[in-house]
């Protein structure tokens, strides 16, 4: 198994000057094609790290622990413990990454509430993410330009991709300005609760809070819903909320915590919903993807 061999490898490393933009030192940014097999050295972690997986498999590793890694998933790493990246034999990895600091001392709240995250944040990993990839390859094309606007644009870059990550991991609700956004009302309060839906899925407490967010009754959302989409509200959450367990079951975590992550009062409850809904139990569901995998390896799940 190559070690620390890349196809291509964009490396861009601070560690032993200081590179401050605003109110962030920059120790490394790079764009990484891995070799089949490639891994990193395992490294004690000094600096917060940002990881966005382009394409590929592989496994990201904290203090000995793996997560599995595919496309669109998105990786933190605090200033503490042991990491590692182990590319798949047959879906070799390309990710970016960004490693950086908070200047001593933090020059406001705002920032201040960013490094208080970083450093307490407990998630490692969220898929599906969208809205990083681009903000990453404008960061590195200013390194590939490198003329008088480069280190502002560098420091934009940076802020964007951390405030977008910080909104992702804490589930911060953000509106995108549609260039062709309804002009009907009602279908965009349908558009709306769809992205409330799937941003806050897995921290949502009921459908009730619906009303809260848009300031109608939940039979009136329910009703535009409907109207709009041919389909019941409670039907649209459910359909993605065990879309998502099918997810988390195919990466390997426990129904245990499957339950747990999606809300559920216990395991007995969401195995019987589950059941319900897709015909066997997740149990019966993850010992089949399981036995699939052990059946044919080279086999990626998708």
């Amino acid at each position: 198994m190559p070690l620390n061999r890349a196809k291509f490898h964009f490396d861009n490393i601070y560690s032993h000057r200081d590179r401050v933009f605003g109110p962030y030192v920059l120790i490394q940014v790079g764009d990484l094609s891995c070799e089949p097999g490639y891994q990193t050295y395992q490294h004690q972690q000094y600096v917060y790290e940002i990881t966005y997986v382009v394409s590929g498999t592989g496994e990201f590793i904290v203090d000995d622990v793996p997560y599995a890694m595919q496309k669109e998933d998105l990786f933190l790493s605090k200033k503490v413990g042991t990491h590692n990246i182990v590319s798949s034999e047959t879906d070799p990895l390309r990710y970016f990454y960004l490693g950086f600091d908070f200047v001593d001392p933090v020059p406001n709240e705002q920032i201040a509430e960013l490094k208080r995250f970083f450093d307490t944040e407990e998630t490692v990993r969220i898929s599906n993410v969208t809205g990083v990839q681009d903000a990453f390859v404008k960061l590195l094309s200013e390194f590939v330009s490198n003329d008088s606007l480069s280190g502002m644009l560098v420091e934009a870059y940076m802020q964007e991709i951390i405030c977008v990550v910080y909104r992702i991991f804490r589930k911060k609700q953000h509106r995108s300005y549609l260039l062709n956004a309804p002009n009907n009302s009602d279908e965009k309060l349908v558009y709306d609760v769809i992205h409330y839906i799937d941003v806050n899925l897995e921290s949502m407490d009921g459908l009730s809070e619906l009303s809260r967010e848009f300031g109608y009754s939940y039979t009136h959302i329910a009703q535009k819903f409907s109207a709009y989409t041919g389909e019941s509200l409670k039907a649209y959450h459910t359909k993605r909320r065990f879309e998502k367990a099918n997810e988390y079951l195919r990466e390997g975590y426990s129904v245990t915590k499957v339950a747990e992550r999606l809300r559920f009062k216990s395991i007995h409850a969401f195995s019987r919903a589950y059941k319900k809904y897709v015909g066997v139990t997740p149990r019966e569901n993850k010992r089949r993807g399981d036995t699939a995998k052990t059946a044919d390896p080279s086999e990626k799940v998708s």
